[in-house]
C-alpha cells in the first residue's frame, strides 16, 4: 500500500477484465472489417462494465433483502467491483474512440460531450476508491461523493440503454432497463426502511 492506496484492490478489479483482449481477439475473427471488430469491442465492453456497475450499486441493497454469504461478499468486495467497472469502461472508451475514428465524415456532437462527462465521473470514483481518499475527504463526504457518482452512472446507463431500446429493439436492452429500474426502487425502499426505523 502506497500513501493509503489499496493497490491490491485495484489489481483485483483490473484482473476481472484481464481476459477482455483475448475475447476481443476471438470475436475479431467473425468481423469483416476493423470497424466491425471495433463495434463488437464497444458493445462487449459496455455490457461487461454494466454488470460490474450494477453489482456495485446493488450490493448493499441485496444484502439488506437477503443477508447471505454471497451478498455479504459483494458488499465486502464492492470496491473491486467498482474498479472492475472502471477498467471495463476504459476499454470501452478506447474501443469507442477507435471506432469513431474509422467512420468517414464523423464529427463530435453533443452526445460525445455527455458521454465524456460519464467518463469523468468514472475516473473521479476510480481515483478516490482507496483508504487515502477516505481519510482525506472524511467518511461522510467520501460516501456522499461515491453515492452521487454511482447514481449518475446508473442514470447514464439507463438513458443509453433506453435510447438503444428505442432505436434497435433488442431484448437485452429491455432487461437492462428493467434491472436498473428495479435496483433503484429497491435501494429507495431500503433507505426508507432505515429512515423509518431511525425515527421509531
Amino acid at each position: 500500500m502506497v500513501h493509503g492506496v489499496d493497490w491490491e484492490c485495484f489489481a483485483i478489479g483490473a484482473g476481472h477484465v484481464s481476459y477482455l483482449p483475448s475475447t476481443v481477439a476471438e470475436i475479431a475473427v467473425t468481423s469483416d472489417s476493423p470497424p466491425g471488430f471495433l463495434l463488437l469491442w464497444t458493445r462487449y465492453s459496455a455490457h461487461l462494465a454494466f454488470v460490474f456497475l450494477l453489482l456495485a450499486f446493488s450490493a448493499s441493497t441485496l444484502k439488506a433483502f437477503a443477508n447471505s454469504a454471497q451478498t455479504r461478499g459483494w458488499v465486502k468486495y464492492r470496491r473491486q467491483l467498482g474498479l472492475g467497472f472502471a477498467t471495463a469502461h476504459t476499454f470501452h472508451l478506447v474501443a469507442l474512440i477507435l471506432f469513431l475514428s474509422n467512420l468517414e465524415g464523423y464529427s463530435v456532437d453533443t452526445s460525445v460531450a455527455v458521454a465524456g462527462f460519464g467518463y469523468v465521473v468514472t475516473a473521479l470514483l476510480a481515483v478516490t476508491s482507496n483508504d487515502y481518499s477516505i481519510n482525506r475527504l472524511g467518511p461522510a463526504k467520501w460516501k456522499q461523493l461515491h453515492s452521487v457518482g454511482i447514481s449518475i452512472l446508473m442514470l447514464y446507463f439507463f438513458v443509453a440503454f433506453s435510447g438503444r431500446l428505442l432505436t434497435d429493439f433488442a431484448p437485452i436492452y429491455a432487461v437492462y432497463v428493467a434491472l436498473i429500474a428495479t435496483a433503484v426502487v429497491a435501494k429507495l425502499k431500503v433507505k426508507r426502511r432505515i429512515m423509518t426505523a431511525a425515527t421509531d
